[in-house]
């Protein structure tokens, strides 16, 4: 994976035909070989060339230079613009690699700028959002991320790390009796901290939803409205309506914006007990889909039908009244009374999902990936076997687990390097990249 003394040639821009296809070079060859190809000197920084595909083809392109340190990869990059014709792209890197460079794998330019000191590891990862977001809420936190807030965030978390961290090393050295006097204080410190990550994983976990796409499950009862609401959401028909119970029986997904963040919601099997073998797998499933869900909603016409569903306390729950048109009915606290049907009050409901679940400013919100969440819940667990009685008996075994905790939370951006484990990473971007 790791090839930095290659110098390396990719089509950037998406493939097929189109107006413009850019082609990228990058290595210490790169301004020889162009200069090879074109019999030109290079002087400015951007210049119009003859480009020689074969004996009988020349192509005017775009040359522009970006000499290192100053480019994307650190390195010296060419950028070739052409027409955006499928076979004159293939030539224009043929032309390259005959003369000395090699085909880019993906991700290996923004992995170089990573070797070059141009991104953190987190900011690498956020490029590879920017490009692959698909609400403005998403394209946002990728930005954000992309300019180092993410760092900056596990920073703080960090520099508060520390603080315990240096009480209880020190207190290592002191004798027995001077560290009794300090455990209280240790103890006070750990909890502090302990309250502090918890909130900072949530958030984490909600970024990562952003990042994702939030998902959301509709459960309630057969004949509540659960696929009435749905379409009413979407705006458009996308779950089969039917007076009659147990229509739905797969879960049925679809997905829209609301206040710039992507929701995906899940229509399932109306819960209630049956012999119906069919109508039970149905059930099952949606069961299943609860436990995946980022919220949900619980739908009912009758609010006594609530305690009879599969409530998940560690879910983001919004509980939901349906059918106000046909009766007079009040929201359950802290819910809503909806009609799905006429849509009576859907705005609000719609505006209480994007702010329910993502309680902070959208300006805020920072890229979170699968490998972020797993470092952070493995830092959290080094936090949580930290008890009272572990600080009074055994500071060593303390310090090492703060010690653990820090370092989990510094791979996220500055990580030990292992080609395997960067391999892993970058193979994920699109070659060009």
């Amino acid at each position: 994976m790791l090839s930095e003394k290659d110098t390396i040639v990719a089509c950037s821009s998406p493939p097929g035909r189109g107006a413009i296809s850019l082609v990228r070079m990058s290595g210490d060859k790169a301004l020889s070989i162009i200069q090879k190809i074109t019999k030109n000197k290079l002087k400015k920084q951007i210049s119009v060339v003859k480009f020689p595909l074969n004996d009988d083809l020349i192509e005017k392109c775009v040359l522009t230079i970006f000499r290192a340190p100053n480019s994307y990869t650190g390195e010296d990059i060419v950028e070739i613009s052409t027409h955006g014709n499928p076979y004159i792209v293939e030539k224009v890197i043929k032309k390259c690699l005959d003369s000395g460079a090699k085909i880019a794998k993906p991700g290996e330019f923004t992995l170089r700028a990573f070797l070059n000191n141009k991104l953190s590891l987190d900011q690498s990862e956020a490029v590879k959002e920017v490009i692959n977001a698909n609400s403005k809420a998403s394209l946002k936190a990728a930005q954000n991320s992309l300019e180092g807030g993410l760092r900056v965030k596990i920073s703080e978390v960090q520099d508060k790390l520390r603080e315990t961290r240096v009480l209880v090393e020190t207190l290592i050295d002191f004798s027995d009796e001077d560290v009794n006097v300090y455990i209280e204080d240790v103890v006070s410190k750990i909890n502090d901290f302990k309250h502090f990550f918890a909130s900072f994983s949530e958030d984490m976990k909600a970024y990562s939803s952003i990042s994702n796409d939030v998902k959301v499950v509709v459960i309630g009862p057969p004949n509540s409205g659960k696929s009435t609401l749905i379409n009413a959401i979407i705006g458009k028909k996308v779950s089969i309506v039917n007076e009659k119970q147990g229509t739905t029986r797969d879960v049925v997904t679809a997905s829209c914006l609301i206040d710039g963040i992507r929701f995906v919601f899940n229509d399932t099997a109306g819960i209630r007990k049956t012999s119906n073998k069919i109508e039970k797998e149905g059930i099952n499933l949606s069961k299943k889909a609860l436990k995946s869900a980022d919220m949900v909603i619980y739908l009912a016409d009758k609010e006594n039908d609530f305690v009879k569903l599969p409530i998940s306390k560690n879910k983001k729950n919004i509980f939901v009244l349906n059918k106000i048109d046909l009766t007079s009915k009040k929201a359950p606290v802290g819910g809503f009374a909806i009609s799905a049907k006429t849509k009576k009050n859907l705005k609000l409901l719609k505006k209480a999902l994007a702010h329910n679940f993502l309680k902070i400013d959208q300006e805020e919100l920072l890229s979170v990936n699968i490998r972020h969440i797993d470092l952070i819940k493995r830092a959290h667990k080094n936090i949580a076997l930290i008890s009272p009685g572990l600080v009074s008996s055994n500071l060593e075994l303390v310090a090492e687990n703060l010690r653990n905790c820090d370092e989990l939370l510094g791979k996220i951006y500055d990580p030990i390097s292992s080609d395997d484990m960067l391999g892993k990473i970058f193979n994920k971007f699109c070659i060009g990249k």
